[in-house]
């Protein structure tokens, strides 16, 4: 129960990384904000949170539209006074080669991964400067470490999750608010069936 007490906000927890992460944080006591744009797994996410034994809420959020990612950081303070733990996990896949790439989805793979990651992270790093403490994760890939034929959009968002962490990290760290990239390879998760 090491996270007892705490509320962690976990993007794209509505299946597959965000949703393991958000029943391990629960496991250990933590208070859970599933936010995810797919309010049907959403909800039954949050049905799972709550047979654990922890608190938790659903908040319908578009990380790519800033008034959704407001709403999000706004109802959780309001619902459980803090914000301790952000994870920024919400992502999606598109695959095609470049001269095919269509522009709407290069714009969409960017507008949810490195601007939604900023978005919300924007609208929580003031409540955690206020309480002198927090611990931001963003939820990069090795497709943020090196490249790979057919997904320049994915790659792109990726390495800019990376270098958004990197500089977080150093404007933060005088607030202990600390903040780290993870970089995961294939995880067998619906985004990655697809691409199979």
């Amino acid at each position: 129960m090491k996270f007892n007490g705490k509320v962690s906000i976990v993007t794209g927890a509505a299946s597959g990384i965000g949703f393991a992460i958000a029943q391990a944080l629960a496991k250990e006591g933590a208070n859970i904000v599933i936010a995810d744009i797919d309010e049907k797994g959403g909800k039954k996410a949050f049905k799972t949170i709550l047979k654990i034994g922890s608190d938790s809420l659903f908040v319908k959020t578009d990380v790519s539209n800033r008034v959704d990612c407001k709403k999000l950081i706004d109802k959780t303070v309001k619902s459980f006074g803090r914000i301790d733990i952000l994870v920024n996990n919400a992502g999606l896949q598109h695959v095609a080669p470049i001269t095919d790439f269509q522009e709407d989805k290069w714009n969409l793979l960017i507008n949810v991964m490195p601007t939604g990651t900023f978005l919300c992270t924007k609208y929580a790093l003031p409540y955690m400067i206020k309480q002198k403490s927090g611990r931001i994760i963003n939820i990069s890939s090795v497709n943020g470490l090196i490249g790979m034929k057919f997904k320049s959009a994915y790659v792109s968002a990726k390495h800019g999750v990376i270098g958004f962490t990197k500089t977080l990290a150093l404007e933060m760290a005088e607030h202990n608010i600390t903040a780290n990239a993870i970089c995961p390879t294939f995880v067998r998760t619906p985004l990655v069936d697809k691409q199979i």
